[in-house]
């Protein structure tokens, strides 16, 4: 097991242990929440601009991200408070151990998923400026796993935008 196998395992392991410590609703309900924000922020900031522009006398700009900080804001708590409730809504009728668990996986594919991100993004940064030696990232048994991921992914998304050879 190399070092980039231990760095990769611990973040596995500590997104798998929030998983399991949030469970999937509250898991579910922060990234619906981000998503939902960022779009809601994005379509109806205009409208929160017009109810903020007599009140602050201030650069267009600045009012125009001044609102839309609000709604994205506003939606993430929502949802924060909607988990909250229907956390304590399964803890009652006694499936908050089936809550964490499935958080727990939750919580494993998801940062799984931000590794595949970050791999990707550093694999293309290392091709330009060697950061770590090929050789090493080889050797990691996450890594190379991680790459094969992506690679599938990649591929995939190139067949489908019609891309074949």
């Amino acid at each position: 097991m190399s070092c980039l196998d231990l760095f990769f395992g611990l973040i596995i392991a500590w997104g798998t242990y929030s998983g399991f410590s949030k469970g999937l609703i509250k898991e579910l309900a922060s990234i619906v929440g981000v998503i939902a924000g960022i779009f809601l922020a994005k379509n109806y900031y205009p409208y929160l601009d017009l109810k903020l522009k007599p009140i602050f006398e201030s650069d267009a700009n600045f009012i125009s991200i001044l609102s839309a900080t609000v709604i994205f804001l506003i939606t993430i708590m929502l949802f924060k408070i909607i988990a909250k409730i229907l956390t304590k809504l399964l803890k009652i009728i006694t499936l908050g151990l089936l809550n964490r668990i499935i958080g727990s996986v939750f919580g494993l594919i998801k940062t799984v998923f931000l590794l595949c991100i970050l791999v990707f993004i550093f694999s293309n940064i290392n091709k330009v400026i060697s950061i770590i030696e090929t050789e090493k990232l080889n050797q990691s048994f996450i890594y190379s796993k991680i790459e094969k991921i992506n690679n599938l992914i990649i591929e995939s998304n190139y067949r489908e935008n019609g891309n074949e050879e």
